[in-house]
């Protein structure tokens, strides 16, 4: 009967102590995640972000885009709880002349802040589509945009679409701008 009584405190300790894993794709709003001192892991066990990794590409006559997401697990958000997210390193090439490059070390003068582009913020209704933080390296007045990616799986695409303030573009009349200097709309073809 000890040794029954025994293996029941030692299961509802490890119980006590163990971390609750809820899938990613239920990851909601902030106003209805859990608020708790427990231990909570919005944890990708259904891989719904591994359709996203790995290196995408946008190239025209005068600009190429790369960017490589990759996935990183049990994130700590500071809020009592975990969380995997994508992260990203970029590069932006246009008329020849490289315009950003995260690939590279960051340099001293910008801050980690204004240099991603990351997040883990899937629809529910649609497990294709994720919201992500958008920042460029010289992200001035600009900071908090969300960046709203949507897989195509019949292409193996992503759309790409920097949800902005758009405004008429100084130097080409007519067109609209957000900005950045990053396209703001952009279809990005799976290179590796």
């Amino acid at each position: 009967m000890k040794a029954i009584l025994k293996i029941l405190i030692v299961v509802f300790a490890i119980q006590g102590y163990s971390q609750t894993i809820i899938p990613l794709e239920n990851f909601e709003n902030i106003e209805n995640r859990i608020k708790t001192t427990s231990d909570y892991y919005y944890k990708d066990v259904n891989g719904v972000l591994d359709k996203f990794l790995g290196t995408w590409r946008y190239q025209t006559a005068n600009e190429l885009f790369e960017i490589t997401f990759t996935k990183s697990e049990r994130i700590s958000t500071g809020m009592g709880y975990y969380i995997d997210e994508l992260n990203s390193k970029y590069k932006y090439i246009k008329n020849g002349e490289e315009v950003f490059n995260t690939y590279s070390p960051i340099q001293p003068s910008g801050s980690a802040v204004s240099q991603y582009i990351s997040g883990r913020a899937i629809k529910k209704s649609d497990l294709n589509d994720i919201s992500l933080s958008y920042h460029e390296p010289d992200d001035v007045g600009f900071h908090g945009q969300r960046l709203e990616l949507k897989y195509i799986p019949l292409t193996q695409k992503l759309n790409w679409y920097v949800d902005a303030i758009l405004y008429d573009d100084p130097d080409n009349p007519g067109e609209l701008t957000s900005g950045y200097k990053i396209p703001y709309l952009m279809n990005l073809t799976k290179v590796n």
